[in-house]
């Protein structure tokens, strides 16, 4: 896996799903309360294995082994480990503003941390230190682009490979 930067934020290529957890376990490490991380990118582009990853990162359920279903169908999934509580939310299926409302993904994020695959739906009606990772095809390869959407700046710059 390799490191870039840019103005603002960090570009990750990912050669290999465990590139991708390995990631997802350094953002798992800054995660405290009132984040709120928005997954973009194509469908079956690794934003399931990014959230299952910080879900069962060290810092949460500390089990490779923990059973993650994809909120696909539940729309949302939430968990609780230490007295944090984490929301997994999949807005694919959702058409509207009124669904939203129905999930209170707010209260989510005031008790602890969302992550959320296809929050193009949501993306300005949540209060939260807002991290956005895209995960984008780039030569055949995985760039994961991490970007500080409000809150998570000083977080951002501490993230190293070494």
């Amino acid at each position: 896996m390799g490191l870039l930067g840019r103005m603002k934020e960090l570009i990750f290529k990912s050669e290999k799903d465990d590139d991708t957890k390995k990631l997802a376990n350094l953002i798992a490490s800054l995660i405290t309360k009132g984040d709120l991380i928005l997954l973009k990118g194509e469908l079956g582009i690794g934003k399931t294995t990014f959230a299952r990853a910080i879900i069962n990162s060290e810092y949460f359920a500390n089990d490779d082994e923990h059973i993650v279903p994809s909120p696909t169908f539940s729309l949302i999934q939430t968990y609780e480990f230490n007295k944090h509580i984490i929301g997994h939310a999949d807005l694919y299926r959702v058409d509207n503003q009124e669904e939203i409302i129905a999930l209170d993904l707010q209260s989510i994020v005031d008790q602890g941390t969302l992550l959320v695959e296809w929050p193009e739906i949501i993306e300005s009606s949540i209060f939260a230190n807002t991290l956005k990772i895209n995960f984008e095809i780039q030569n055949h390869k995985l760039n994961i682009v991490i970007s500080d959407e409000g809150g998570w700046n000083d977080r951002i710059r501490s993230i190293s490979f070494e």
